[in-house]
């Protein structure tokens, strides 16, 4: 019986001193730092990052325990002037410090900052609101129709990227995919956002002894848009080819009546300005004017003309005969005296060979440049093909 209560007593005192030690380390400041070191120094651990060392975790404990931690970058002081320069290479090529990099299809692309001993870093990716319609110039439909109104302010969306926490040097493109994961935000959900091709922006901002250093940002925004400094991605699969010039202006604003400096710097867009500013892209011209879709009809030659009707010519049209890929399409809409909507030629999507309903053509305004099947482009009137060279 006394060997029974010996046994008793023993399992009661270890049951104390387990107790008194869990209590030591939830009040231990040191244990806590540690957590928030490793938070820092180990992204891998955070929410939303493309790969996970505890993948029994469900992400809604990493998000718990991610905002339980204190965000020093918040509380710290961020310089008014950016200082920092985010340098890029792609494949084994030199390092380069450029704000603007075109990549190729099967092209990789790393991006890093100079480290700073002692300080902590992240990476933002930073969205234009393609959501929404801009316009410089009055709408078509307004009293003032294509009178200049002043330049509209677009809005931007910046995300940290949890993945590139703590990272000097990143992997951001490769294998014709994004190393990390994209967030979701009401621009990644449009329907106009792009990832096989397009443009991105990035920030970094590193924190060092209470103060953030940054690379240009949404706080450096010009009366026309983001700067033109702001480190740009551009996803264009085929340097080569107009088309895949063209492409690279997906994910930037459609604005109604854009300027020069925001078409050539891909800040926002018109239905003429993008073919233009491409074309320049493409050509490795100067982009000088402010294009209207008629400037445009009487820059090229005619290949074709022929009136459409819900998405169908009126005569027989044939691919790589009348018309080709990246042939442009302008429409002067029925008692209207010039031409009103312009876009490019994009595929025979069902292959049939003759120019129909449901071919697609890409073309910007009111909205970001995107594809549409023929029939639903706003392409009805009076249309004429024209062959850029």
């Amino acid at each position: 019986m006394k060997k029974y209560y010996r046994k008793f007593f023993l399992f009661i005192i270890t049951i104390i001193a387990a107790l008194m030690l869990f209590v030591l380390n939830e009040n231990n400041p040191s244990t806590n730092s540690h957590m928030q070191q490793t938070q820092e120094d180990h992204p891998e651990t955070n929410v939303g990052t493309v790969l996970s060392s505890s993948g029994n975790v469900p992400p809604a404990a990493h998000a718990a325990r991610a905002e339980s931690l204190p965000n020093p970058f918040v509380e710290a002081t961020k310089n008014k002037t950016a200082t920092l320069s985010i340098y890029s290479q792609i494949g084994t090529n030199q390092w380069r410090n450029s704000p603007a990099v075109l990549l190729e299809k099967d092209e990789k692309l790393s991006l890093k900052i100079e480290k700073i001993a002692g300080a902590s870093i992240r990476w933002y990716q930073i969205f234009p609101d393609i959501t929404q319609r801009y316009n410089n110039a009055y709408w078509p439909n307004e009293p003032k129709a294509y009178q200049w109104k002043g330049v509209d302010e677009v809005s931007y969306v910046r995300e940290e990227i949890p993945a590139f926490r703590g990272q000097w040097t990143i992997s951001l493109y490769n294998d014709n995919r994004f190393q990390y994961r994209l967030p979701k935000n009401t621009v990644t959900e449009s329907r106009f956002f792009s990832t096989f091709a397009g443009s991105f922006w990035y920030q970094v901002e590193v924190l060092r002894d209470g103060r953030i250093l940054r690379s240009p940002g949404v706080e450096d925004n010009t009366s026309q848009g983001l700067a033109v400094d702001v480190f740009r991605l551009t996803l264009c699969p085929n340097k080569t080819d107009y088309i895949n010039h063209l492409m690279g202006f997906f994910n930037v604003p459609g604005i109604f009546g854009s300027t020069i400096r925001q078409s050539t710097n891909y800040i926002g867009v018109d239905c003429a300005d993008v073919l233009m500013a491409a074309y320049a892209k493409w050509k490795k011209i100067p982009n000088e004017k402010n294009y209207n879709v008629a400037m445009v009809v009487d820059k090229f030659s005619k290949a074709s003309e022929f009136n459409l009707q819900n998405g169908n010519p009126d005569i027989d049209v044939l691919w790589d005969k009348h018309v080709r890929v990246g042939d442009f399409i302008a429409v002067r809409y029925q008692g209207a005296r010039s031409y009103q909507h312009i876009g490019a030629l994009y595929s025979d999507k069902n292959k049939n060979g003759s120019l129909d309903s449901s071919d697609i053509v890409i073309h910007a305004g009111p909205d970001p440049l995107h594809l549409s099947e023929l029939k639903a482009g706003n392409f009805n009137g009076h249309v004429v093909i024209l062959r850029p060279r």
